[in-house]
């Protein structure tokens, strides 16, 4: 049909048509039956009338003139009859199109793993059948071990690309994409490298119920779905396949993934100090948790680097990997030698396959500072002990040394390294020091600030107090806090307990003390270092005997629950009902820690060697002080194996002591476990035998929700003191089986492809994809119906049929 014609006919070709096919009128509204007589007869009967008509109005026109206005009547007629009738051009066009193939890739953070294929034999043949090669010093069977499974789908099927695009539009989709409807046209250009993993769901139900959505009316040659088949939300897969099942399109799903069980090892944690003195001995531990890897063996490498400087190796390890979620921990020794910022790092090598090697490092940074302890030295006399103990701190390097001497004279200059011209008013003044030592003060004199400041600094601020009693001014300190005197309450962070009508008299104390004494050493005592004079254990045993005895001593009646006692009165007149009265004694309350000592002659052991009175000041300085120089930590610290739980998932909770002499202190933890919204419950830490130093506890995760874990050293029972508490928070969320389940679902895989038609693929088969989906192009007939009944045609003959009629009649005088 020319173009005059289509357009008397008001016929518009739809662009893009294809030539050829055929064309036919039809008439819509033509009748039925009898309908077609009645109608040529009705239309004989009006042209007779239309002559008969014509010939009674002008009785002096010709035949030939009647005639032509009967044929412009009988024109407008028709023309009006063939709007009526419904006129219908139909064109048919044959046309072959290609299918739609739709690949879907799941992008989940289960497809980023990479399987193990353990069975090396297996691995291999797999790697052929593959046709991977060699690349970047990876043989096949690595590349196979090391490339996530989503990597494989994508190297493998990109192969297939151009076979499969033969006869076939091919659109790329991630479940995300997929399950948005009307995404097809960004799908047309995606490329599969574009696709990522990472999601945390696989909405594969949704993924396919939106891709038929969106390529609804289009033919589809099928669905390629590569996925591991673990749909863990929205639609079920298998249902949303029952449109695929009506609309006859298969699906082919790919499995990505071994059918091993997951394998996997995860450096869970370093466990070191934040901050450490150097030349300091530290413990540092590695701990790793597998999955699927009972009893195999593993290395693990720690390395330094100090100062931004290159990594050194410290060290490495052999471990044997436990049961699934079990932690297990390697501990290295470590005594930094120079200041400075220290970065650690450790790696798990050596595990075989696993499903990713991304968890297989750790770091940590630690601070190393210079040994140096601020210790302010408040005395209430210059006592030969307070003359000596001046002299002492002043000689050693590792002692920032102030000191306050009470009631001395008006501008007598305070010894110390920095001479100091009062005493620290409030706690920010005090934070300027580590420890305190205190022989025998007049608290009365320090000002009503003190018992509060000294708590606080203690229990919040993790400071050391070291208590020297005397002759002068604990008497009254102790007696008042037996009697609940105000300011006297302080005395309840110190190891030990006076109570009334528990001791001897102070007759008899000074009838005793016209002799000399001992110290008696406890076992804790003969263990502990600031005992220790000498490296040979003979020797220093020799020594600790020798030591010059003493008179005086200040009797207390017990040592607090939980306080570890190191001296006693070696008199065995100086008793109670307890035992020999506590002279030396030492507890943790907070991260703070105090010490007692009931007598004030240590200077007599300089009758022996000055290096004796030096060493044990300088030891017992540097231990209740390191707390608070080493940024007000706790002596021990409290290590998770990972922040984030799961719920199902056992909590391994450990407790690493720091320093030495806190394993004794801090015998008895006091913790609890809060969940938030939830009243607290107490948990029970326990010793390793062979690791004195480490206490653990273990519970499982039942519920998610934010979880606090409370630790304090049982000593410091009146919590409500305001005492600073070591606290640890984790969270425990619901599963996600994308990383707790990440194995290959297969039988989802088979049960999808079977109930569409389609098949499951393996890796190694995805060459014969092409000729698995056997529909290519798709030919079919295509009509378009054009109504003529608003033709051009018909309007201009009706308009120029009445026109020339009345012109006619005009000039034929039959107007």
């Amino acid at each position: 049909m020319n173009r005059l014609w289509q357009y008397l006919l008001g016929i518009d070709r739809s662009t893009g048509a294809m030539p050829g096919g055929g064309s036919r009128l039809e008439l819509a509204a033509w009748p039925k039956g009898a309908g077609p007589i009645i109608l040529i007869a009705s239309a004989i009967a009006i042209g007779y009338l239309l002559w008969r008509l014509y010939r009674w109005e002008g009785r002096e026109l010709s035949r030939a003139k009647r005639s032509l206005l009967v044929s412009l009547r009988m024109l407008i007629l028709l023309a009006v009859a063939a709007m009526l009738l419904e006129p219908v051009w139909v064109s048919s066009i044959r046309e072959t199109v290609p299918s739609h193939l739709a690949i879907v890739l799941d992008d989940s953070e289960s497809m980023r793993y990479s399987d193990p294929y353990t069975d090396n034999s297996r691995a291999v043949a797999l790697a052929a059948d593959m046709k991977l090669e060699s690349s970047g010093g990876k043989s096949p069977v690595d590349r196979l071990r090391e490339t996530p499974r989503l990597g494989l789908v994508q190297e493998l099927l990109g192969r297939q690309l151009d076979a499969l695009s033969r006869g076939r539009e091919l659109y790329t989709y991630d479940l995300d994409s997929a399950a948005k409807e009307g995404s097809a046209k960004a799908a047309r250009s995606r490329t599969l490298d574009e696709v990522k993993p990472g999601r945390p769901i696989s909405p594969i139900g949704d993924a396919i119920k939106g891709v038929l959505a969106s390529h609804r009316g289009q033919p589809v040659a099928g669905i390629v779905l590569a996925t591991d088949g673990r749909s863990n939300t929205g639609e079920d897969p298998l249902r949303a396949s029952e449109a695929a099942i009506r609309q006859n399109i298969p699906i082919y799903t790919i499995a990505a993934g071994g059918d091993e069980s997951p394998r996997n090892v995860r450096l869970a944690d370093i466990e070191s100090s934040p901050v450490v003195f150097v030349r300091d001995p530290m413990t540092m531990g590695v701990v790793v948790e597998a999955r699927g890897l009972k009893d195999a063996e593993a290395t693990i490498v720690l390395e330094q680097k100090i100062n931004d400087g290159p990594w050194d190796l410290i060290g490495n390890q052999k471990v044997i990997l436990g049961e699934d979620g079990i932690l297990k921990r390697s501990t290295f020794r470590i005594t930094p030698k120079v200041v400075g910022q220290y970065e650690y790092r450790a790696r798990v090598e050596d595990a075989g396959p696993e499903l990713t090697t991304d968890d297989n490092v750790a770091t940590a940074a630690v601070r190393v500072v210079r040994q140096q302890i601020r210790l302010l030295l408040i005395a209430g006399e210059a006592s030969p002990e307070v003359q000596f103990l001046r002299n002492a701190l002043q000689r050693d390097q590792h002692v920032d040394f102030a000191a306050w001497m009470q009631h001395v004279d008006p501008g007598f200059r305070q010894p110390g390294d920095h001479p100091i011209t009062r005493l620290p008013h409030d706690a920010a003044e005090l934070r300027r020091y580590d420890a305190i030592l205190m022989v025998d003060p007049d608290l009365r004199a320090l000002g009503p600030q003190w018992p509060e400041l000294l708590t606080n600094f203690v229990g919040q601020e993790g400071g050391g107090l070291i208590y020297v009693a005397g002759e002068l001014y604990s008497q009254p300190i102790f007696e008042g806090s037996e009697a609940g005197t105000p300011g006297t309450e302080w005395t309840r962070i110190l190891p030990v307990v006076r109570e009334p009508g528990l001791f001897r008299t102070e007759a008899e104390v000074r009838l005793s003390s016209r002799d000399t004494y001992a110290l008696e050493l406890t076992p804790e005592g003969r263990g502990d270092p600031i005992f220790e004079f000498h490296p040979d254990p003979i020797r220093n045993r020799a020594i600790l005997t020798s030591l010059p005895g003493m008179y005086w001593s200040f009797p207390v009646t017990r040592a607090r629950p939980g306080a570890v006692v190191l001296a006693r009165h070696g008199d065995p007149r100086m008793q109670n009902q307890y035992g020999r009265h506590v002279l030396l004694a030492s507890q943790l309350y907070g991260p703070g820690r105090t010490v007692f000592i009931g007598f004030d002659s240590t200077y007599r052991w300089r009758y022996l060697s000055e290096d004796y009175f030096d060493g044990f000041w300088a030891r017992l300085v540097d231990r209740v002080g390191r707390n608070k120089a080493l940024g007000g930590r706790f002596p021990f610290q409290v290590n998770l194996g990972k922040n984030v739980y799961r719920v199902g998932d056992r909590v391994d909770v450990s407790i690493r002591y720091t320093d030495p002499a806190a394993i004794a202190e801090a015998a008895e933890l006091s913790a609890e476990l809060e969940i938030a919204g939830q009243p607290p419950d107490p948990i029970r830490f326990d010793k390793l035998p062979d690791d004195p130093g480490l206490l653990t506890s273990s519970f499982p995760a039942e519920q998610a929700g934010a979880y606090t874990l409370r630790v304090v050293p049982a000593t410091a029972a009146d919590l409500g003191s305001g005492i600073r508490v070591s606290t640890t928070t984790f969270r425990v969320e619901p599963p996600r089986r994308e990383v707790d389940e990440p194995s290959l679902n297969r039988p989802m895989l088979a049960d999808l492809a079977r109930v569409t038609g389609g098949k499951v693929i393996e890796l190694s088969q995805l060459d014969r994809l092409d000729e698995l989906i056997p529909l290519r192009e798709v030919t079919r007939t295509i009509e378009t119906r054009d109504e003529l009944w608003d033709a051009p045609l018909l309007f201009s003959t009706i308009v120029l049929a009445i026109t020339a009629e009345w012109i006619l009649r005009k000039i034929f005088r039959l107007i």
